[in-house]
């Protein structure tokens, strides 16, 4: 993997007193690929509070990935310090790697410390890994996660999903079917960004089914990696293609945009009783006072739906005693002070008696903003050493980087990663494949439901009316054809997750939710 021959681009993007972000240095394959306004990605706001970082981005149709650095320097003018990124953009792909690179750009990054000047390993790098221009396709072909995960290095966002997945807990699944129905999902972080980017990587992975019956699953939603206010036209523009997207922004002024996407999940949410859990909000459209329609923000997290498939998934990470290579810090004394994980414990044991299933109590959502444990935590896991880069969720900057040195910085450590290993253990493999195919599995099941009720009009009808509607042409579906995806009736969620599968499929339907639908399918008439 790590020969691979992907990259069209190398740069380095430098924050500079008089000028601010500029593309410092440059090479490219092509002089069609354009590195414009890059240099914001690859610096977002706020990175100047922090010493080092990895950061996934998109430009115009590349993938790619930057290693962040603040050097310290005497140089005249520098002001202590200069910030740079060295990044590459890779050649289209169904499936890019970018994370291949990452070890070569963090040695880089460290040599330019010492001869700043010198751009002779950068120029060998490109000259090896230059994507071929005669060559159609230069991308390694497919051939399933199992020969994917035996070559890969730490640096693959797979090996992160069990520990994303004790972080968000149940509410990772509200993520997933966002993902699945190709909406528009945006993280908001402060620096670091990695954990962001990683997040979003992962929700792209799990949300891709498998080739044949995924269809256009069998494609990833498209990941933007960073973006920031120079980007409003392209997440427009990308909007307008109708198969989602993913992005990462450290901006707070999107906060305040909740038209641009469908779902936010917002990492700098943290509080003394939430120290630990990201929040998810929706999107809703409101009419306001003068008639214009707006949107809001509203709060979500679960549905009853979702515990069947996260039984499951508890399943495996409890059969993983170290978490895929992750260690964590011992539990705090008691869980009961978090009103929240309160609520949530309540929902989640309700839901299980509802659909026949007892919660477990080895893998709990506990912990404090250094992290998440499991209980029990062993010795061995206390004392991990932490080997390699990762990257911290909080932060209170929102601004450009600044050339005041004096200001302290926060650490480029980001406890909720847990502790890595340097190489992937057997048992992380097996368990992140493990996961993954739970995934994809129910994947493959909801789509395959899908397919049944577009084929056939045995449980649904079209709908008719003598005046055209919002829901005139639709293919109209009951609570009994919701129950057999394995969903909630009486969820809105779980409602538009269906009519969401329905779009990705060029297909309008319409769920019934009224009062008459669900009594008439509880009694059975």
């Amino acid at each position: 993997m790590g020969s691979a021959q992907d990259i069209v681009a190398i740069f380095i993007a430098e924050f500079q007193v008089t000028k601010g972000n500029i593309i410092e240095w440059s090479l490219v394959s092509d002089e069609s690929v354009n590195l414009e306004n890059v240099e914001f990605n690859v610096l977002p706001s706020g990175v100047h509070a922090i010493d080092k970082d990895v950061i996934y981005i998109t430009k115009d149709s590349y993938q790619g990935v930057a290693v962040y650095r603040r050097i310290s320097t005497d140089e005249v003018g520098m002001r202590g310090a200069r910030m740079i990124s060295v990044g590459v953009l890779l050649a289209n792909s169904t499936r890019p790697r970018a994370w291949n690179h990452i070890s070569a750009l963090k040695r880089f990054a460290i040599q330019l410390e010492d001869k700043y000047e010198d751009r002779t390993p950068l120029e060998e790098y490109f000259e090896r890994h230059k994507a071929p221009l005669a060559s159609p396709s230069t991308e390694e072909p497919w051939n399933g996660w199992e020969e994917e995960l035996s070559r890969a290095t730490m640096d693959h966002p797979a090996f992160h999903l069990s520990h994303v997945l004790h972080v968000m807990g149940i509410s990772s699944l509200t993520l997933f079917k966002h993902a699945l129905g190709r909406r528009r999902i945006l993280i908001h972080t402060h620096p670091p960004v990695e954990s962001a980017c990683l997040l979003a990587q992962l929700a792209a992975v799990i949300s891709t089914g498998e080739e044949g019956i995924a269809g256009v699953h069998a494609h990833r939603i498209n990941v933007l990696g960073v973006v920031g206010l120079t980007d409003l036209g392209r997440i427009e523009k990308e909007t307008s293609r109708g198969n989602g997207w993913i992005a990462c922004t450290t901006d707070a002024i999107f906060l305040e945009k909740p038209n641009l996407y469908d779902l936010l999940i917002d990492l700098t949410s943290s509080s003394d009783s939430r120290p630990y859990r990201p929040a998810l909000s929706v999107s809703r459209p409101t009419q306001s006072s003068n008639g214009r329609k707006s949107y809001k923000l509203q709060t979500v997290r679960f549905t009853w739906s979702d515990v069947r498939l996260w039984t499951e998934l508890e399943r495996i990470l409890e059969a993983d005693s170290d978490h895929g290579s992750h260690s964590h810090p011992a539990p705090v004394k008691s869980s009961w002070t978090d009103p929240w994980r309160i609520y949530e414990d309540v929902c989640v044991v309700c839901a299980g008696i509802w659909v026949g299933w007892k919660p477990s109590s080895s893998v709990k959502l506990i912990g404090q903003d250094d992290g998440l444990s499991s209980a029990p935590v062993s010795p061995s896991d206390q004392e991990a050493t932490l080997n390699g880069s990762t990257t911290e969720m909080s932060s209170n900057s929102h601004a450009r980087p600044s050339t005041d040195t004096k200001k302290p910085r926060r650490s480029s450590v980001d406890p909720r990663l847990g502790k890595l290993s340097v190489l992937p253990t057997t048992r992380a493999r097996v368990t992140t494949l493990s996961l993954l195919s739970t995934f994809h599995n129910h994947t493959d099941f909801l789509l395959s439901k899908l397919a049944e009720v577009l084929l056939t009009s045995s449980s649904a009808t079209v709908a008719s009316g003598s005046s055209p509607s919002a829901d005139s042409g639709a293919l109209v579906l009951t609570p009994k054809d919701v129950m057999a995806f394995d969903l909630g009736p009486g969820s809105d969620l779980d409602a538009r997750f269906i009519e969401w599968l329905g779009e990705t499929r060029g297909r309008k339907l319409k769920v019934k939710r009224g009062w008459k639908d669900l009594v008439g399918f509880m009694f059975g008439f």
